[in-house]
Formats: C-alpha cells, sequence, structure tokens
C-alpha cells in the first residue's frame, strides 16, 4: 500500500477511534464533540444544559477558592442542582447516571490544598461527567497531583457506596468515573498532566480568549505535537486531546480534528449567547469587533488594571483592546491606570472595561441561543469535512 494511502487509511481510523471514545466517554453527545468552556461570569447551569441539550457538553465554573468557609462551595452545589433541574426536565438527558455536564476549576490559590476536603464531596453527591482543571501555581507543583488523586479517591468512595447499596438502580450502580480534564498551553505541561492521570488534555493555544500561557503557541503546532507526545509516550493508556482557542465555526472544529483533537473547545462564540451571563456591553463589543489580530491581545495590564495580581507570572490573558492597555503602552503607571479604570467603573463607562475574547472575535457576527450555536458548529464541521472528502 502506498504511504499516502496507509497515512490516509491511519487517520480515518483515528477519527473513528476518537469518535466512538468521546460518545463512550460522554454518553448522548454527538460527534464531533463540540465543548463549551468554564468561563468566570460567564458560564452557568442554564448555558450549559442547553448545550448538551444539542448533544455538546457543557461546563460551569466552580471557581478557584476551597477552603470550608468559602461562600464559592454553596455557590457550586446551587449550581449543580440547577443544572440536575434543567437537564431532567430534557426528556432525552439521564440524569440517573450523573450530570452529564462539566465543572472547571482555576487551582493557583493555597487554598487548593482544601479540595479534597470540601470540594471533591460535593462533586461526588452531584457525579458530573468531567472535572477540568487548569492553571496551578508552578511554585506548589504538588497541586495538581493532590487535586487528581482528590478526585480519584471521591470516585472510588461514591462507586463503592451505589455498588454496596442495594437499593441503588443499575445506572446508579456503576458508579461515578469522571473524566479528568487538564488544560495546558505547552508540550512540557501536557506530559506532566499525562503523568499524573489525566484523562483530556486540553491543548490551549495561544489565539484563546482570557487566562492562558504566556509562552504559548496557537493550535496547529501545539495540537498535533501534544498528540504525537500522547501516543509515542502513554501508548498504553487512553488519553484525549481537545483543542482549544481561535475556534468559532465549524472550519475550525474541522481543522482541530484535522490536527489530531476528539474534541473542540469553544469559549468566546458562546459568550455573546443570551444564557451566558456576560453583562450586555460585552456581548455588544464582541459583536461589533473584527480582525482579531489587531484587535485583540495578549497582556497582564487586563488584570492588573482591575487591580487583580493573584495570577501567577506563568499565566497571562487575551482580552479586546480598551483604553486602559493603550494607556499602559503609553507609559501610564500602573497605580494611576488602575485609578483610572476604577472611576470608569463606578461612572459606568463601558469604554475602558476589559471584554476577554480570543482572535477568532471576527467570526463572530450573531448570538444565538447556545444550543443553536453547538447544532450549527457541529453541522458546519461535518459539511466542510464531507466537502474535503469530495474534492480528494
Amino acid at each position: 500500500m502506498p504511504a499516502a494511502a496507509r497515512r490516509t487509511q491511519s487517520q480515518s481510523q483515528s477519527q473513528s477511534q476518537a469518535q466512538s471514545r468521546m460518545q463512550r466517554w460522554f454518553p448522548g453527545t454527538a460527534h464531533p464533540l463540540i465543548v463549551s468552556a468554564p468561563m468566570a461570569f460567564v458560564s452557568n447551569p442554564r448555558l450549559a444544559s442547553e448545550v448538551v441539550r444539542a448533544d455538546g457538553l457543557g461546563f460551569i465554573q466552580g471557581g478557584r477558592t476551597f477552603k470550608p468557609d468559602s461562600p464559592a462551595l454553596p455557590q457550586l452545589e446551587e449550581q449543580l442542582t440547577l443544572a440536575k433541574a434543567l437537564l431532567q426536565s430534557q426528556p432525552s438527558s439521564d440524569t440517573g447516571r450523573g450530570l452529564p455536564i462539566g465543572v472547571g476549576f482555576v487551582l493557583f490559590s493555597e487554598c487548593a490544598v482544601f479540595f479534597g476536603e470540601t470540594t471533591a464531596p460535593i462533586l461526588a453527591r452531584h457525579r458530573p461527567a468531567a472535572v477540568w482543571l487548569f492553571a496551578p501555581d508552578p511554585d506548589r507543583p504538588d497541586t495538581l497531583r493532590r487535586v487528581i488523586e482528590a478526585l480519584r479517591a471521591a470516585a472510588a468512595a461514591s462507586s463503592s457506596s451505589a455498588s454496596s447499596s442495594s437499593s441503588s438502580s443499575s445506572s446508579a450502580a456503576a458508579g461515578w468515573n469522571p473524566r479528568v480534564v487538564v488544560q495546558v498551553g505547552t508540550v512540557a505541561a501536557a506530559r506532566q498532566a499525562a503523568e499524573l492521570g489525566a484523562d483530556v488534555i486540553v491543548a490551549q493555544g495561544a489565539d484563546a480568549g482570557g487566562h492562558q500561557f504566556v509562552k504559548a503557541a496557537g493550535v496547529v503546532s501545539l495540537v498535533p505535537e501534544v498528540r504525537d507526545m500522547v501516543q509515542n509516550e502513554f501508548p498504553d493508556r487512553e488519553i484525549a486531546v481537545w483543542a482549544a482557542g481561535g475556534i468559532a465555526d465549524g472550519r475550525g472544529v474541522a481543522a482541530a480534528l484535522a490536527l489530531g483533537a476528539e474534541g473542540a473547545v469553544l469559549g468566546t462564540r458562546y459568550m455573546v449567547a443570551p444564557e451566558s451571563d456576560a453583562e450586555d456591553y460585552k456581548r455588544e463589543a464582541l459583536l461589533s469587533a473584527s480582525d482579531g489580530a489587531a484587535n485583540t491581545i495578549k497582556s497582564y495590564v487586563h488584570d492588573h488594571v482591575q487591580g487583580n495580581w493573584t495570577w501567577p507570572a506563568l499565566y497571562d490573558a487575551r482580552a479586546l483592546v480598551h483604553q486602559s492597555y493603550h494607556d499602559d503602552v503609553a507609559g501610564m503607571a500602573i497605580q494611576d491606570n488602575e485609578a483610572r479604570y476604577k472611576a470608569a467603573k463606578e461612572k459606568g463607562d463601558t469604554s475602558m472595561m476589559v471584554t476577554w475574547s480570543g482572535s477568532s472575535v471576527g467570526l463572530i457576527r450573531s448570538a444565538p441561543p447556545a444550543a443553536e450555536i453547538t447544532k450549527t458548529v457541529r453541522e458546519e464541521a461535518v459539511e466542510v469535512i464531507n466537502g474535503l472528502k469530495a474534492s480528494l
């Protein structure tokens, strides 16, 4: 068989395996898998459940504080309870197996050491399909390992309890086996995530909106290199790769699959959905923006001007270019810039506000419901793939 034919056959087999694995891990989802990212102050149970309704995988944001007295804990409980209620109202949803949504957490805080004590039990009660982990502090390298171990222990205890209960239904008795999803921006970080037991590695490219690795590559090079690393160094493990960053339509999803991803993560695209918690001015800014290369920028100043100095230096963020960024480039002292930002916020001057955005913002021209976004993007991807097949 010619080499080109062998490569085509191998790619076809890989895509078939990816399709079956994602649908096996996340029953009720369709191929290609469309994922809504866990975004602070954007994602919520309604948005996630609407993505699920369209056979995608929706995530809510679980927060980044884990102390026993953290208000994030009852909020997480409320979000998961609401998600269950919303999903139970959908005829096709089976919450008896657990919640078909995911929960995301940011881990750089010192209080991440409380995750196993405070947060894992909440997750075990509600049994989400996946738990997304991001941004452990590089000065505390054991954080990610401890959190993953806590999740595995909670899942094992939940499964043991379910199987020993004579009153459990057959679906509940299967226990809880959440997929551990780890977001990374480099191959080295992906390797560490795999070594620590990640089921899914989210290869986040520099085109992504919001927080990300300062040193980053685009998905075109990052995704296939992470995929090759997983296949070559962990051949006996089932580890999936999802692509994130700059994906806003079916063309991006099709490209992600061609690069070796088994799922595509969309963030900015879902910010404009009516179900999101994004403020109206942010939706308007995103819908009116174009040319993401010129009108979005990666910078620390997006956080610092808001008085947020908590993120480790390993991470910066991408947002729409705004006046505070221009002032920073012009040399304004950050203290003065922060004071000016605060005054503008108090007066309701949204022109200086920070709006997280990926570089794909110019592809976002409408704000349909989240379910429609999910369905349309998937159908576009299938159409693109079929068109490419027909042209070969």
